[in-house]
């Protein structure tokens, strides 16, 4: 019974000291560390400091997405529509929209309040072009959000399509729709192979 006591107390003690008290928690605007007996946990808290780098990743996939596009001799698959939803007054979660005939990439919010991209791409012109551009597409998404690449983890903001759907006819839709301020068309120039 006395041994059976001792083990009780001995259990009490060590429990007692893996308890985490408040006082240990320490907080700032950069990151959150916790304190434990023998180890010290620091985990990524600035949700501010992220969403920046995402909305940085969004526009530089655009741009280098645009790049992309030069190729084409035919106008049409020089286009693509910028829909600047904040600009919009429409209550909406989403944040920028880019289309092309070939890419769909929505930049949102989700409810937690970070920072998202949305990758979708054209199902006919994947059977039409190949594979040759979409590939090409998922180097710029993955090298521009590699967690090498910032100091910023952001690998997991991507959420990519995982089948081609079909984007032209809502981007022809939003380039023929009424003009809105908050929606752009741009024309990419022919660079000359």
């Amino acid at each position: 019974m006395a041994k059976k006591a001792q083990v009780q107390s001995n259990f009490n003690s060590q429990n007692q000291s893996k308890t985490i008290n408040p006082s240990q928690i320490l907080s700032n605007t950069d990151q959150m560390t916790v304190l434990t007996e023998n180890t010290e946990i620091v985990l990524e808290k600035n949700l501010d400091q992220r969403n920046i780098a995402v909305e940085e990743a969004y526009f530089s996939i655009v741009k280098q997405t645009r790049e992309l596009l030069t190729a084409f001799d035919s106008l049409k698959y020089r286009m693509s529509v910028t829909v600047d939803h904040l600009n919009s007054g429409k209550p909406t979660n989403l944040i920028n929209e880019w289309l092309s005939s070939f890419h769909n990439f929505t930049l949102t919010r989700n409810r937690f309040g970070y920072l998202m991209i949305y990758v979708s791409y054209d199902e006919d012109s994947l059977t039409r072009f190949g594979d040759k551009l979409f590939n090409r597409m998922l180097r710029i998404v993955f090298n521009t959000t590699n967690s090498t690449v910032g100091g910023t983890n952001i690998e997991n903001c991507i959420r990519i399509d995982h089948c081609a759907t079909d984007i032209q006819p809502f981007f022809i839709n939003r380039l023929f729709s009424q003009e809105h301020d908050y929606i752009t068309v741009h024309t990419e120039e022919k660079v000359p192979a």
